[in-house]
């Protein structure tokens, strides 16, 4: 085995994906540091006083089981319930790496300024805040920043007459202090909703929801306590990637329909005048947002759901679109969302010029690899996919470090850099295409053909599931030598445990028992419990 321990790798961020690369590259030998600007380990997930730096409310709940969640190798405690708070999601992070004795290798309040190659050297130099005029040289460099980096702000027809503060919901660290106050929640994503929820737990006054559009809103527990992410199976995501390719108007209708039954059940009938039907999933993941909380509070009168803001009308009153106003409103706290921070990246990063409404798109092939520098430069956490985003960021973490490692001898799972760039150019045009119909309300560049990035991933990272899982000679193999373990393992909802166990090398069937038991007693728990 080639000796790596020369070859240095910096990471930038430590969420999800920056960990579990970590782990990965620290097995194989690389002299690997990662770079936090917090003070701990988590990402968004950690929370934090500092307001330069993301980090979800105390009051989030996730949209996703805590299986789903999961990394590599680390499996939730049992003791945790179902659906996570972002503090109980930051604990779990905290364990990981205590677990994996990766503090050792992170360096915290570390704030990246910037980016640049030395071709010469071959080495990638890193500016740090605090280090402004000494760079580190590196030999690779992996990108976990996530994509809630830029707070987007909202700029609103004659704010300077409003006497209360307007603040972006990053500001908002704790939401106690508006007790008693009227606040209106500019947005209606999921930061939005968890804001109105908590500004209700925390005895605000009125409250009122101001959006311009819909969405799809569901509970994040079905009325039976199930976790709703685990309808998304191994083998029914493969069908839903399918469809959305080749058969988008009908996968719209499918998914508008199961997300409108979800609703009907869990709470009614959605009234107009709430203005919650949001656009068809057909072209484009439009952000879902699941809140057991939001849809109960708008039936009972405490939070009011309003048109988006038209103008600030006096010191406290506000006009909306359809002309009603809300007087004495004390703040507006706008849930205007993120955007990722690729301004730094112009040396690692080649990109397409904005034109006709669409913003400028990062040349990266599988929105990971930049084809001048695949073998030194990967981000891998810009991608949006269905589902949860976790097992994603820990899939493309696990890919990497097998793409990095592969021996010179060996086929590479990348093309080559002329097929990455015909890659990007046919992907650019679909993204266009999507940004055009969709708006500004979907995903933009993070948007990427699922079952292709997902197939490449899974591949890259030999988990080896979809081998044994769908329609492929192994599939039917193991289907006819033992259906239990095959309907156990593709019913398992999408976790990223699981990834881990097919890269074993010696017994892919072995490992699978190890699923099958885990998720025989999951199911135990779930559907064998008392009433």
């Amino acid at each position: 085995m080639t000796d790596v321990s020369g070859t240095k790798i910096a990471i930038v961020g430590a969420g999800p994906g920056g960990m579990v690369a970590l782990k990965e590259f620290r097995e194989l030998g690389y002299n690997v540091t990662v770079f936090e600007k917090k003070e701990d380990v988590g990402g968004v997930w950690m929370w934090s006083e500092d307001t330069g730096a993301t980090t979800a409310l105390r009051e989030t709940t996730l949209c996703n089981s805590k299986y789903s969640c999961a990394l590599p190798d680390f499996p939730f405690p049992k003791d945790f319930p179902w659906i996570v708070s972002a503090p109980e999601l930051g604990a779990y992070y905290k364990d990981y790496a205590k677990h994996f004795d990766l503090y050792r290798n992170i360096q915290f309040n570390k704030v990246v300024t910037g980016l640049t190659r030395d071709e010469v050297a071959k080495k990638w130099n890193l500016f740090l805040s605090d280090e402004p005029s000494t760079p580190r040289p590196f030999d690779k460099v992996i990108w976990a920043t996530g994509t809630f980096v830029r707070p987007k702000t909202a700029s609103l027809p004659n704010a300077s007459a409003f006497a209360g503060p307007i603040l972006h919901s990053s500001r908002a660290r704790s939401l106690a202090p508006f007790a008693g106050q009227n606040v209106v929640v500019l947005g209606i994503g999921n930061t939005a909703a968890d804001t109105a929820n908590a500004l209700i737990a925390h005895g605000a006054g009125r409250v009122y929801l101001s959006h311009r559009r819909g969405v799809k809103l569901m509970r994040p527990l079905d009325l039976k306590g199930v976790p709703s992410d685990f309808a998304l199976t191994t083998t029914l995501l493969p069908i839903t990637w399918w469809m959305q390719k080749h058969l988008p108007r009908t996968y719209g209708w499918i998914m508008d329909s199961a997300f409108a039954q979800n609703f009907r059940a869990a709470w009614g009938p959605s009234r107009p005048e709430w203005g919650l039907d949001g656009p068809s999933l057909e072209h484009g993941q439009h952000v879902v947002v699941c809140s057991m909380d939001l849809v109960p509070h708008i039936k009972s009168g405490r939070i009011h759901s309003v048109r988006g803001i038209k103008r600030i009308a006096g010191p406290r009153a506000v006009e909306f679109d359809d002309g009603s106003t809300a007087e004495d409103i004390d703040a507006i706290i706008a849930c205007t969302g993120y955007t990722d921070d690729l301004s730094m990246l112009d040396a690692a990063i080649s990109f397409t010029p904005a034109q006709e409404g669409v913003p400028r798109l990062p040349k990266l092939y599988m929105n990971t690899f930049p084809p001048e520098h695949s073998d030194s430069f990967a981000y891998v956490s810009l991608t949006h996919l269905l589902g949860p985003q976790i097992p994603g960021r820990a899939l493309a973490a696990l890919a990497l470090a097998k793409i990095w490692s592969a021996p010179s001898s060996s086929a590479s799972p990348l093309p080559s850099k002329q097929e990455m760039n015909r890659w990007i150019e046919k992907h650019q045009q679909w993204i266009r295409g999507r940004i055009a119909v969709a708006g500004p309300n979907a995903n933009g560049y993070q948007e990427i053909d699922n079952g292709e990035w997902s197939y490449f991933m899974h591949g890259a990272a030999q988990t080896r599931l979809y081998e044994y899982i769908g329609w492929g000679r192994k599939a039917w193999a193991l289907w006819w030598r033992d259906r239990e373990l095959y309907s156990a393992v593709a019913g398992m909802p999408v976790c990223a445990w699981s990834y881990r166990q097919g890269c074993q090398q010696t017994n892919v069937l072995q490992n699978f028992d190890l699923i099958l038991f885990n998720f025989l007693n999951l199911n135990k728990q779930i559907f064998c419990a008392p009433d």
